[in-house]
C-alpha cells in the first residue's frame, strides 16, 4: 500500500523570550540587569534579523504543517498539522505539531512511500527534523537527506531543475500552465506580518494552496493526472457556512423554561 505524503511547513521567527535568551547568549547582554542600551539592541536584533531566524531550523519555529497523505490512490489527509479545527485557529504548540507529524509518518516504507514537497529536502524536513532534536521528540523515522534520487524524497524543485538550479513553486507551475499559488495576497515572504495581524486564515489557505500545487506539479512531473480533490479552501467555506447555519438554528430556539420551581 504505496504512501504518497505532500506537505509545506509555514515556520515563525522565535518567541519574544527565545529571542531576549538568544541576545543574552549573543553576548548582547552582560548581566541580567540589562541597561537601556542594551535593550535598545536587543530591540534592533528583533527588527533586523527576526524574519530571518523564521527560516532557520536552530532559532524559528513551526506553526503549521499542511499534508495531503494519498495511500494506493485514496485520500485519507487532507489538511493543516497545528490548527484548532473547531476555532479554526493555530494553537502554537510547537511539540504537539510535531508529535503529530511523527505519528501520521508512521509506518513509512522508505523502499515504497515518498514524501513530495518543493525545496523539501534544503528546507522544510530538515527544519522539521532540527526542531525535533530540540524539543528531544524522536522522530518515527530516519529520513535519509539523499541527493539526486527521487526515492524516498521527491523534492519539485530539483526534479524539475534536472539538479541544476533552483526554480520558485511560482514560476514551475506557470511554466507548466497552473494556477499560480502566490497570487492572493499573500506568499512566504509575508507569513510573519500576517501572523501579527492576526490574519490566521489568509495563512492556512496559503500553505495548503502550495500542498495542492505540489501534488499536481508531482503529478505532471510523473506524466500523470492527478485525483481529483475538493480545495482545502472550499472545505473550509463549507465548514464555515455550516458552523454559521447551525449558530442561527440555535439563536432561534425558544428559551429552555425549567420546571423543576
Amino acid at each position: 500500500m504505496a504512501k504518497r505524503i505532500f506537505l509545506d511547513i509555514e515556520t515563525l521567527p522565535p518567541t519574544e523570550s527565545d529571542l531576549h535568551k538568544i541576545a543574552l547568549k549573543s553576548g548582547l547582554q552582560q548581566s541580567a540587569n540589562t541597561s537601556v542600551e542594551n535593550e535598545a539592541e536587543v530591540d534592533q536584533l528583533a527588527e533586523g534579523n527576526i524574519r530571518e531566524m523564521a527560516l532557520h531550523g536552530e532559532f524559528g519555529r513551526v506553526l503549521t504543517i499542511g499534508i495531503i497523505l494519498e495511500e494506493d490512490g485514496e485520500l485519507i489527509h487532507h489538511g493543516l498539522l497545528g490548527r484548532n479545527t473547531e476555532s479554526l485557529t493555530f494553537h502554537l504548540d510547537e511539540k504537539r505539531t510535531l508529535r503529530a507529524f511523527w505519528k501520521l509518518m508512521q509506518g513509512f516504507n522508505l523502499n515504497r512511500d515518498v514524501i513530495v514537497g518543493h525545496n523539501v529536502l534544503d528546507f522544510d524536513l530538515p527544519f522539521i527534523v532540527k526542531r525535533s532534536i530540540i524539543h528531544q521528540i524522536k522522530p518515527s523515522l530516519q529520513i535519509p537527506f539523499r541527493r539526486y534520487q527521487r526515492q524516498p524524497i521527491f523534492d519539485t524543485m530539483w526534479e524539475w531543475s534536472c539538479w541544476r538550479h533552483r526554480v520558485s513553486l511560482n514560476d514551475l507551475a506557470l511554466a507548466l500552465g497552473m494556477s499560480s499559488p502566490k497570487g492572493r495576497g499573500i506568499d512566504g515572504s509575508l507569513v510573519f506580518d500576517a501572523w501579527l495581524s492576526g490574519r490566521e486564515q489568509e495563512i492556512a489557505l496559503y500553505c495548503m494552496r502550495d500542498v495542492e500545487c505540489v501534488r499536481e506539479v508531482f503529478y505532471r512531473l510523473n506524466f500523470e493526472s492527478a485525483p481529483p480533490i475538493v480545495s482545502y479552501e472550499t472545505k473550509v467555506q463549507a465548514d464555515l457556512k455550516q458552523h454559521s447555519v447551525k449558530q442561527r438554528n440555535h439563536a432561534d430556539m425558544p428559551e429552555c423554561v425549567s420546571l423543576t420551581g
